[in-house]
């Protein structure tokens, strides 16, 4: 109890909000750094053989986004000097053409891991200052209709027609990270397969693209409230996790404070073979004497494994217990004492349900 309570007073302490602060100044300074070594010492050392990438994010979870400036004097079959764009056609795929089976993109991201290449389309693009672009928006994963990337590492680099039989190859150097300052972030779960997607670089500096194999997750899906409790609504995803046949799963309500942990078998939603209804009946487990709050976990099946806790880690907010507030609702315990109950989420998702008795008897 001791050991809790002084691990949250020191979270809470000014002193670990100077230390987030100069956490945030050292990122920015590290990004500062890394942008200079990429533009004094990777881009000349590649003497016109690469790309500088302003811009590289895995959006939604599986769309990669791509800005990346051509070094002068590169070869581009055809490009239009109005200004305008000079793109191809936007098809993604290992050959990508046009829908009509016309000229190929005069550009492709090319995406390289050992032996195999893969190419996805691209779009040139002139730039005011005379410089030309490219950029590509490409959806990763065969099995939702992307560029057929497996598991592992894959480095990127470009591909471009320059009029002759053999193409212009560069390396796509810079991570081109965004700052986000707002209250999401990018996405990198994709929310159909739960495979991961991370941007970084090389020890080269080159952009590489890192894709993780999913891990089991259990997600809130609604939180029901009732004058007696509460059943909360969840989906257990990652591998092996759908229900055919198999048993019902066990959630632990976990109270921190006194370490009490008490079994209930969720039961399952008929139109989901991911998705379960845990029953909680609070009136009959509050203890009124104190304030109490109790997580939810998921008992690890047959096969092992840890705990799933159960709260919203799919998603692309920065802090979730600040943005995601479920209303506040009242049971009524055995002995007749009100009881407020909240729902929130932790820093890392989990739901949790503070429970804290009234003092008069009016709910």
């Amino acid at each position: 109890m001791i050991k809790k309570s002084a691990g949250i007073a020191l979270r809470r302490s000014p002193a670990m909000k100077v230390g987030a602060s100069v956490r945030r100044r050292a990122a920015a300074g590290l990004a500062s750094g890394r942008s200079t070594l990429v533009d004094s010492v990777l881009m000349p050392a590649a003497q016109g053989s690469a790309a500088r990438v302003q811009y590289a994010a895995v959006l939604d979870g599986h769309t990669l986004n791509l800005r990346a400036l051509l070094p002068a004097g590169v070869p581009v079959a055809g490009p239009d000097a109005s200004g305008a764009d000079v793109s191809g056609p936007d098809v993604s795929g290992p050959d990508a053409s046009g829908p009509d089976g016309d000229a190929p993109a005069r550009a492709h991201v090319l995406f390289i891991s050992g032996g195999t290449r893969i190419r996805a389309a691209a779009r040139l693009h002139r730039e005011r200052d005379g410089q030309t672009s490219v950029q590509a928006t490409v959806l990763l994963g065969e099995d939702i209709g992307g560029v057929p990337v497996t598991l592992g590492r894959w480095t990127l680099g470009l591909e471009l027609d320059s009029g002759s039989p053999a193409p212009v190859r560069l390396q796509l150097i810079g991570d081109g990270a965004p700052a986000y300052g707002g209250p999401t972030r990018p996405l990198d779960t994709c929310v159909r397969t739960g495979r991961r997607h991370r941007l970084g670089l090389t020890p080269a500096g080159r952009l590489r693209l890192t894709i993780a194999p999913a891990v089991a997750r259990a997600e809130v899906l609604r939180v029901n409230r009732a004058f007696t409790g509460t059943s909360v609504l969840f989906a257990v995803y990652g591998p092996d996790t759908a229900r055919d046949g198999a048993t019902p799963p066990i959630v632990e309500l976990v109270e921190q404070q006194r370490r009490t942990v008490l079994r209930h078998t969720a039961e399952p939603l008929p139109a989901d073979a991911t998705a379960w209804r845990v029953t909680l009946p609070l009136g009959r487990l509050l203890d009124t004497s104190a304030r109490q709050t109790w997580s939810l976990r998921v008992v690890p099946g047959p096969r092992g494994g840890k705990p799933l806790e159960i709260g919203r880690h799919g998603h692309d907010l920065r802090s979730p217990r600040k943005v995601l507030t479920p209303p506040k609702f009242t049971v009524r315990a055995q002995d007749g004492t009100f009881v407020e109950v909240k729902p929130q989420y932790t820093r890392r998702g989990a739901l949790q349900l503070v429970c804290t008795p009234r003092k008069s008897g009016t709910p």
